[in-house]
């Protein structure tokens, strides 16, 4: 009577293996179709992963004739303040005033500029700007141009390198340009050394989601140098704030 109870139970247990065993490989069967699916779908887009992209806002354009390096001359002798805006460029409506109170700048104050440039046959268009400019946290406001706030301060603020060198909220689906200028005054809302990392790092974000070149005031590739160079400006400038504050406490 035990071994046929014995035998009965061995009987059972083969048959449930076999069971278990039948529909575990019918299940491996089914995600490794599963797998194959779901790489084939990856390794092929479908139309929808097109119509997305079709619908992203484009940030460069292409230009037959790269842009005459004179369209810049204005802007940079306004912001480097060699010289004011004339009554011609007034009279066109031409505005950098933004810039142009920027540049007034005396010992106590120190500016600080760079330039994102777009690559070769290529120009950045209004609406792409724009959406990059909100996506880094920088805001269309006074002078109708771009700035990076802290405590409702500009820390730093980007304009159209050329001109008319704002952005016209109204004309953006038609804008154009070449080249984008960062410029920093200090002191600002923020502590002088805070601030430079901040420029820094927002600009080379700008530039990379821009897809352009960040350079420096002479539009020159941006190099360690160069950013060395500015970090000693910085540090002079820090000196003379300090010597100057404790002069007026002395």
């Amino acid at each position: 009577m035990d071994s046929l109870r014995i035998t009965l139970v061995i009987i059972g247990l083969l048959i449930i293996a076999g069971i278990y065993l039948r529909f575990r490989s019918e299940e491996d069967d089914f995600i490794l179709w599963l797998k194959n699916k779901f790489s084939q779908n990856s390794a092929s887009p479908d139309k929808e992963t097109d119509v997305v992209d079709e619908d992203l806002i484009p940030v460069l354009t292409p230009i037959e004739d790269e842009p005459d390096m004179q369209d810049f001359a204005m802007l940079s002798a306004v912001i480097s303040g060699r010289e004011q805006i004339n009554n011609e460029a007034q009279q066109q409506e031409i505005h950098f005033s933004a810039v142009d109170e920027a540049a007034e700048t005396g010992s106590a104050s120190l500016l600080i500029v760079l330039n994102i440039m777009s690559p070769a046959g290529h120009v950045f268009t209004g609406e792409g700007v724009h959406a990059v400019m909100q996506s880094q946290g920088l805001v269309h406001g006074e002078h109708d141009i771009y700035h990076f706030l802290q405590d409702g301060t500009a820390v730093f603020s980007v304009a159209n390198a050329i001109e008319p060198g704002y952005f016209n909220p109204n004309e953006l689906a038609q804008l154009t340009t070449p080249g984008l200028a960062i410029f920093m005054q200090l002191p600002g809302p923020m502590e002088c050394r805070s601030a430079f990392d901040t420029l820094m790092k927002k600009a080379r974000s700008l530039s990379d989601a821009l897809g352009g070149e960040l350079c420096d005031e002479n539009r020159s590739a941006l190099t360690r140098q160069t950013i060395s160079h500015l970090q000693e400006r910085l540090d002079t400038y820090r000196l003379q704030q300090q010597a100057a504050l404790r002069q007026k406490h002395s």
